[in-house]
């Protein structure tokens, strides 16, 4: 593994989720929360897998990026990371082409999880939200 994308714009929490991936074995990863940025490094890497947050403070929100990187490369892996436990966001985030979706309350071990099934090729829905399994299936 070497490419990595984390898209957050809290630094606490984009630097916990770049410790993650670098313990997985992750050695390339770029961190931002600008939509520019993100256009510009997928212009030039293609990033095994992106983590991206929901709300961020710009004009486009975690699945307005996630639909359009889809838009540019339907085999990127995207899980979304947020505080949201609602069946609404959560199709909103699967119809975009996210591969997962995890909320802020699971801990590292789930992220850890999460990765290495989309990596896999599987889809993955966190514990705290496993009530709307059904969704994966659309």
């Amino acid at each position: 593994m070497s490419k990595a994308l984390i898209v957050e714009d809290f630094k606490l929490i984009s630097d916990m989720w770049e410790s993650l991936l670098l313990e997985v074995g992750f050695t390339d990863i770029f961190v931002t929360y600008c939509f520019d940025e993100v256009e510009n490094y997928i212009k030039t890497t293609s990033p095994e897998i992106i983590l991206m947050d929901l709300n961020l403070p710009t004009s486009k929100n975690g699945i307005d990026m996630t639909s359009w990187l889809i838009d540019q490369d339907k085999r990127m892996k995207i899980i979304i990371l947020t505080i949201h436990n609602d069946p609404t966001i959560i199709k909103r985030a699967f119809d975009a082409g996210a591969r997962g979706f995890v909320t802020k309350n699971s801990g590292l071990k789930e992220i850890k999880v999460a990765i290495q099934k989309i990596l896999d090729g599987e889809k993955y829905l966190c514990q705290e939200a496993s009530q709307y399994n059904y969704l994966l299936k659309s």
